[in-house]
């Protein structure tokens, strides 16, 4: 039963691999056709901040999709979840909320929930690099 648990272990994590590809190749082309067509329609290149936000907001999408697949292939070569790296990845995908977030409409329990969790996972990577031999 072990043998074939580990061989769907393998397929299950093999096709997110290769799905995961396919989403970062298509995010990174969206990013590049979005950048590129933002640079032909501006003007003066003097580039709006909410266009560039929007941008990086991409950017960091791609960025967490890269990472995801760190973690995978980690899990297929090691058969373990590192730890660390879920909490890094966690910490970026919260930089990317940040980054989109419209400061405008949101609430102050908000900004304080985000603040917190970035407290958080950056005690928790520290931690978790101090224990690390």
């Amino acid at each position: 039963m072990d043998k074939v648990t580990g061989l769907f272990e393998r397929l299950a994590v093999g096709a997110l691999m290769v799905l995961l590809m396919a989403t970062i190749l298509f995010g990174t082309v969206v990013v590049a056709w979005s950048l590129f067509e933002d640079l032909i329609h501006t003007q003066d290149l003097v580039a709006e901040p909410k266009i560039l936000f929007e941008i990086f907001g991409l950017f960091v999408a791609v960025l967490v999709g890269v990472e995801l697949l760190k973690i995978l292939r980690h899990l297929l070569v090691a058969h373990e979840v590192n730890t660390a790296l879920v909490a890094q990845t966690a910490l970026i995908a919260l930089c990317n909320k940040v980054i989109t977030l419209n400061l405008s409409d949101a609430k102050w329990t908000t900004l304080v929930a985000v603040a917190a969790l970035i407290l958080s996972l950056t005690a928790a990577i520290y931690a978790l690099k101090q224990a690390r031999p």
